[in-house]
């Protein structure tokens, strides 16, 4: 099976968001109360992509991870 690491495109909005959500209602990883909807990710990913790298872990064409950098305390 084809795995890689690449830079985020805006249609992998949904899968991350997929993947954070229960980091968000599950545990006490995230400060945010609700997990962001799919619209609210893509707005994050543009917001931080022109500046800071951000990855996606795929493999056979469907993601499963991703990691990013961003400005310290952004949110």
């Amino acid at each position: 099976m084809h795995k890689r690491i690449r830079k985020i495109e805006l249609p992998d909005a949904e899968a991350v968001r997929d993947i954070y959500a229960p980091f968000v209602s599950d545990t006490t990883t995230s400060f945010e109360a609700e997990p962001p909807d799919v619209s609210t990710m893509r707005h994050r990913i543009k917001d931080v992509m022109e500046q800071y790298p951000w990855l996606v872990f795929e493999t056979g064409g469907r993601v499963l991870g991703y990691a990013y950098a961003s400005s310290h305390r952004a949110r």
